[in-house]
């Protein structure tokens, strides 16, 4: 039961199960929040994205956001990053929540100064630890938290 449990999650196809909650997250209300920079290296090229840190909107549905045991409760939970195209990637929700500045994880809206392009944006997840830009997303749909103990119990 597991094993089709998870498939049926990565594969979107069944009702979102216990211990899944879809963030809100919406693009156009990203205008309102805090903006911060990041600085990688595309094709030998330095680039500038423009966005909101992935904590920000893990921390909107907390009122503890931040504190020790809030960190604490993220420790064995992921957050599933879905693209329009079906594309999702998993990050460590408590890794995203102690990264405040996006310096880690990123949700770009502009590259350069410029709106995102077509098929890029209008938000992309950016990940400037990874070197092969395996867990960045385009066009970011949906954002879930997903606790694993709740999906394998104890």
């Amino acid at each position: 039961m597991i094993p089709a449990l998870i498939a049926s999650l990565i594969l979107a196809q069944a009702p979102t199960p216990p211990g899944v909650d879809l963030l809100p997250f919406d693009p156009a209300k990203l205008e309102g929040l805090p903006r911060v920079e990041c600085r990688v290296t595309e094709d030998g090229r330095a680039v500038t994205y423009t966005g909101v840190a992935l904590a920000t909107i893990l921390d909107r549905g907390s009122k503890d956001a931040g504190t020790m045991p809030a960190l604490r409760s993220l420790s064995d939970s992921v957050l599933l990053v879905r693209g329009a195209d079906g594309y999702q990637a998993a990050v460590s929700a408590a890794a995203a929540a102690m990264d405040p500045k996006g310096e880690r994880y990123l949700l770009a809206v502009a590259r350069d100064g410029r709106p995102l392009a077509k098929g890029q944006g209008p938000v992309r997840l950016i990940v400037p630890g990874d070197p092969k830009h395996v867990r960045w997303v385009r066009e970011v749909a949906t954002i879930r938290l997903v606790r694993l103990n709740r999906l394998v119990g104890p």
